[in-house]
C-alpha cells in the first residue's frame, strides 16, 4: 500500500505546480531518432510534431497601421507556407508622457490599431489564415523579444517598407522579411 500513498497529496495538501519545459530542437531530435532506432516510430513522429509547434509569422505595421502593400504580401506568404499570421501594432512615444497622458494616448492608439487592422483580418479570414492581434506599448525590440520568447513557432518577421525608400522606388518596393528560424530552438 505504501506504493499508492506517492501519489496522494502531501501532508499540507500542496499542490505540485508543473511548469512547461523549453522546447529545445536538438534535444528533441535526438531524443525522436533514439525513438525511431528502437522501433517506436509513432512516438518519435509525435515528439517531433511537438516540437516544432505553431509557425507564425509576426507582421509588424507601422504605428496604429498596415499598409496594403505589407497586408496582401503577409496573407499571401502565411497562405502559401500554411502559417498563422500574428499582426503588431508597437508604439513607444506614450513611455516618454506623463501617466495621464500616456494612459489617454495609449487608449487612443489602442482604438485606432483595432480599426486599422479590419483590412489584414479579413483578408486573412478571406483566404483560410489563422489570424490573431496584438498591441502592445514599449519598445520594438524589448516587445519582439518578448514574444519571440513566448511564441517558439514564430519564424518570420515582416516590416512595413521604409518610408523614404518606398516614395523614391514609385511603388517597386520590397517588403523587408526577418527570418528567426536559426534564432532560438523552435523548429518552424
Amino acid at each position: 500500500m505504501a506504493f499508492f500513498d506517492r501519489f496522494k497529496k502531501n501532508k499540507k495538501d500542496q499542490d505540485v505546480n508543473v511548469e512547461k519545459r523549453k522546447q529545445n530542437m536538438l534535444q528533441d531530435a535526438a531524443v525522436a531518432v533514439a525513438f525511431a532506432e528502437a522501433g517506436e516510430h509513432e512516438t518519435a513522429r509525435s515528439i517531433i510534431d511537438k516540437s516544432e509547434g505553431c509557425s507564425k509569422i509576426l507582421v509588424i505595421g507601422r504605428e496604429d497601421s498596415f499598409s496594403e502593400l505589407l497586408v496582401e504580401y503577409s496573407v499571401d506568404m502565411a497562405k502559401r507556407l500554411g502559417f498563422e499570421l500574428m499582426a503588431l501594432n508597437v508604439l513607444d512615444a506614450p513611455l516618454s508622457l506623463s501617466t495621464g497622458k500616456r494612459e489617454e494616448a495609449t487608449a487612443l492608439f489602442q482604438a485606432n490599431s483595432a480599426k486599422n487592422v479590419t483590412a489584414l483580418k479579413e483578408q486573412a479570414e478571406n483566404f483560410g489564415v489563422s489570424f490573431d492581434h496584438l498591441v502592445e506599448v514599449g519598445q520594438q525590440d524589448e516587445v519582439l523579444n518578448k514574444l519571440h520568447a513566448k511564441y517558439p513557432g514564430m519564424r518570420y518577421v515582416l516590416t512595413e517598407p521604409d518610408p523614404v525608400v518606398a516614395k523614391k522606388s514609385k511603388g517597386k518596393v520590397a517588403i523587408p522579411v526577418f527570418d528567426l528560424g536559426c534564432s532560438h530552438g523552435a523548429a518552424a
